[in-house]
């Protein structure tokens, strides 16, 4: 099976661990060794891999290496201690659209269509894989992994996001939150990047209501992203393309997603 199941490995997501790993990654220059990080980060080894694996699966980290990224090095310099709201935004999106992560991936998807939740509605989303894993795994790390996601949303730095609140025997989801106008366009270059590579342009219902797309994994509602999409024509960011049967938004050739993001950063 090509995929991880386990990304957090039953532990919470707790952004002080996170961040005291990412920034020892930059701080010292990529010249650091596994039993160095767990050192300086109090961590033991084995947690500290599991945040390296995790900061890698989101790009601010290479894998197999402890070294850097260009996207990490951008984060380190404008927001080394993971906190702002558009780095939160992006490290939502990158996680949840990571297809990779099918337990985050699946889970994230299935909330745009969704106003309230039960871990167990999403436990049946992966009845699928049953004949794939092994019985133990199936029932204890996949159940174990929700419930990190679950914690991660409610609990962690990524409630900040208000995307999940928990209430009694559920979970209320929440549409529409404010995301910063850059962040959706950095998210909107990405989903090109990987869909349409080297596209100049991409239908704005697909990036309302596709799989994975920002509409989805932001769970906003179309007007909401149709009136960023506005806003973004408006700074010259973009352009609309309305006529005939095109319903879709233009993107200059020079238009990429580290520059957006360190314009973000310097706003």
């Amino acid at each position: 099976m090509n995929n991880k199941i386990h990304a957090l490995r039953g532990f919470n997501l707790y952004f002080d661990q996170v961040t005291s790993v990412f920034k020892a990654i930059y701080e010292t220059n990529d010249n650091i060794s596994l039993d160095q990080l767990s050192t300086i980060t109090g961590l033991n080894r084995a947690k500290a891999s599991i945040l390296l694996n995790f900061l890698a699966d989101l790009g601010l980290s290479q894998k197999r290496t402890l070294k850097g990224t260009k996207l990490g090095k951008i984060v380190h310099t404008y927001d080394d201690f993971l906190q702002k709201d558009g780095t939160l935004w992006l490290i939502h999106y990158l996680q949840s659209t990571n297809e990779y992560l099918i337990i985050w991936n699946r889970v994230m998807n299935h909330l745009f269509n969704s106003d309230q939740v039960k871990r167990e509605d999403l436990l049946a989303l992966f009845e699928d894989l049953k004949d794939s894993l092994s019985d133990y795994t199936y029932k204890h790390h996949i159940g174990k992994e929700i419930r990190s996601i679950l914690d991660a949303y409610t609990n962690q730095r990524l409630s900040k996001l208000n995307l999940l609140e928990i209430e009694d025997d559920h979970y209320t989801v929440h549409r529409n939150s404010d995301i910063p106008n850059l962040i959706l366009l950095c998210a909107i270059i990405l989903y090109r990047d990987k869909h349409y590579p080297g596209a100049t342009a991409v239908d704005i219902n697909e990036l309302c209501t596709a799989n994975n797309s920002p509409g989805s994994i932001f769970i906003l509602d179309e007007h909401i992203i149709r009136s960023k999409i506005e806003s973004l024509k408006n700074t010259g960011s973009i352009n609309i393309e309305s006529r005939g049967d095109l319903d879709q938004i233009r993107l200059r050739e020079e238009l990429n997603f580290e520059a957006i993001l360190e314009e973000y950063y310097l706003e």
